[in-house]
């Protein structure tokens, strides 16, 4: 009795100044943790070969679209966005001709243009157009007064743009008769046309 109790006293004592090493179970769960970091710290590098692929595809982005009005508009209601349905040209489809909004599909900077021709009235009248970029007043150009001749204005701007932007032509204040000239097949006159272009995307 003496004995046995001596040799577990022994394998005690052994236990204790040597512990068990780790087992295969220890040793796969350190290998796949290993192994989850590596993926981890492969799918960071992936997503940042993404990122560096389309900031390199959207500085080679080509986006312009030049438009214009067919037919003349004629005491258009305040509030209507203007719909250029004439394309003479449009790269990358960013401009809607159906509803008359362009879509940046891209951030960059952009320039906008617009120039109109209004026809002559007896009596006084005014129409005012805004370039609204997500709703914003960004610029605008005036028709009013010409009782005598056809009058055309214009203007431009350079906007900075992130992708989704939306930017158009909105009538603003307007009285009186008034008629924005739309296209001539006889002399091929645009009157009346709408242009944007990418200048650089970020």
């Amino acid at each position: 009795m003496l004995f046995i109790l001596l040799l577990l006293g022994s394998v005690d004592c052994y236990l204790m100044n040597n512990p068990e090493p780790p087992s295969s179970e220890h040793t796969l769960a350190e290998q796949v943790q290993m192994l989850m970091e590596q993926v981890i710290h492969l799918q960071n590098d992936v997503t940042d070969l993404k990122n560096q692929i389309s900031v390199l595809n959207a500085k080679d982005l080509s986006i312009a679209f030049f438009t214009y009005l067919k037919n003349d508009l004629v005491n258009v209601t305040k509030g209507t966005t203007l719909s250029f349905s004439g394309i003479r040209t449009n790269i990358g489809n960013a401009y809607d001709p159906v509803h008359g909004i362009f879509v940046a599909p891209a951030s960059g900077s952009y320039n906008f243009a617009f120039s109109g021709s209004a026809q002559p009235a007896s009596q006084d009248h005014g129409l005012h157009i805004f370039l609204k970029k997500n709703g914003v007043s960004e610029m605008y150009v005036f028709f009013d007064h010409n009782s005598h001749e056809w009058i055309q204005h214009g203007g431009s701007v350079v906007l900075h743009l992130n992708k989704g932007d939306r930017v158009w032509l909105e009538v603003g204040d307007r009285w009186g008769s008034n008629i924005l000239g739309g296209s001539r097949a006889a002399d091929n006159a645009y009157h009346s046309h709408f242009s944007g272009f990418l200048v650089q995307a970020d």
